[in-house]
């Protein structure tokens, strides 16, 4: 009854449109909570939430009185009235686990994924989980559940999921009972290796791994490449983009099928979503975006704040500088309290109790 209630409150809130809207959330000295949302300041509670998470189209939150909402296309709805610490936002979905009960909302659409789940993963679009009922494990995408694995006992060692899943924005991988390392993309499910690799990691349509010979290979919009004959010194895999040093010293970005070396050298490097930021040979701070490096400073800072299309920072001269989509701004030039990126969005605080906005170069 009470997932059929969830349907109908849902069902009433209008479809988001193909493009998210900015979010952001902050509390303010009253404490009072606001949720920034395409210009406008909406306050929607009254005290500070115990929990909250924000996600690209939508924010999930525990209010102070332990209900469970979500805040989406202008509106708060209670989803439960019972405490609820166990939930996830991403680009496009928001998971929550009542009771082991668990449900994800994806657009305007909610589904019920597992009426007994324990273990989960999400992504932007993908869901990986294990049914207690069923003793499956299953893939959610696009509005579809796959059996990816049956016959499954976590109380043995069939599946350790803590160990061997993985997921990240649209894939997800993992090492199943016969050590066979598959990939969920696109609503399928693919076998990558027969034999228990070593490590991997995921971004968006993209994923690097090193296999049972030590080989480093990168899987990228279905087709596998082999990146180098023995194990990286390190790499960081985001939306399209690897980054990684080479067994043999070299620093090298792979962009989309192609591979940029960057210089022979040790780097101090990030990467997240789309962004690769990374100090190169000259101590100079830089930013490798769809192919292109843009010089950001003359030096590489000890704090910036890194996600999705965005890098922030306060320099040398403290001015908050941002580079977002492949423009360079200065922001501001006053004395800053706090400063924080959600996705795109600069959130940052002036004085006692301003807080301010800065997105796709436009102050709120």
């Amino acid at each position: 009854m009470k997932n059929i209630l969830l349907l109908i409150v849902f069902a009433l809130i209008t479809a988001i449109g193909l493009d998210a809207q900015p979010l952001s959330a902050y509390s303010t000295i009253r404490q009072e909570f606001y949720i920034f949302d395409n210009g406008a300041f909406n306050r929607v509670e009254p005290l500070i939430p115990r929990e909250y998470k924000i996600g690209r189209s939508g924010i999930a939150y525990v209010d102070n009185l332990n209900n469970f909402k979500i805040y989406k296309d202008g509106a708060v709805n209670t989803v439960s009235n019972f405490f609820t610490t166990d939930f996830q936002v991403s680009d496009n979905l928001i998971a929550y686990n009542n009771s082991k009960i668990l449900t994800v909302m994806d657009g305007s659409d909610v589904v019920l994924l597992s009426r007994l789940c324990s273990q989960y993963a999400m992504g932007d679009s993908v869901v990986l989980f294990y049914d207690l009922n069923k003793q499956t494990f299953n893939g959610y995408s696009n509005g579809n559940i796959v059996e990816l694995e049956g016959f499954l006992n976590l109380d043995t060692t069939d599946f350790d999921f803590q160990q061997t899943v993985k997921v990240s924005d649209n894939i997800g991988a993992y090492i199943n009972y016969n050590e066979q390392f598959k990939v969920f993309y696109n609503g399928e499910s693919e076998v990558l290796e027969n034999q228990r690799i070593k490590e991997f990691k995921l971004g968006r349509n993209t994923m690097a791994y090193v296999d049972i010979n030590n080989i480093f290979k990168i899987y990228h919009q279905g087709q596998v490449f082999q990146a180098d004959p023995f194990m990286p010194k390190s790499f960081l895999v985001g939306d399209d983009v690897v980054a990684f040093q080479s067994s043999d010293g070299y620093f090298k970005i792979f962009y989309k099928g192609k591979m940029y070396t960057i210089g022979y050298y040790t780097p101090s490097y990030q990467v997240k979503d789309w962004l690769v930021t990374f100090e190169d040979l000259n101590g100079y701070f830089k930013v490798f975006y769809e192919g292109e490096q843009t010089m950001l400073e003359n030096y590489y800072p000890d704090k910036f704040e890194i996600g999705y299309r965005s890098v922030a920072w306060i320099n040398k001269a403290n001015i908050l500088r941002m580079f977002s989509d492949g423009k360079l701004y200065e922001v501001s030039n006053a004395s800053l309290n706090e400063m924080r990126l959600d996705y795109d969005v600069l959130q940052y605080k002036v004085g006692f109790n301003s807080f301010k906005m800065f997105y796709n170069g436009v102050y709120y």
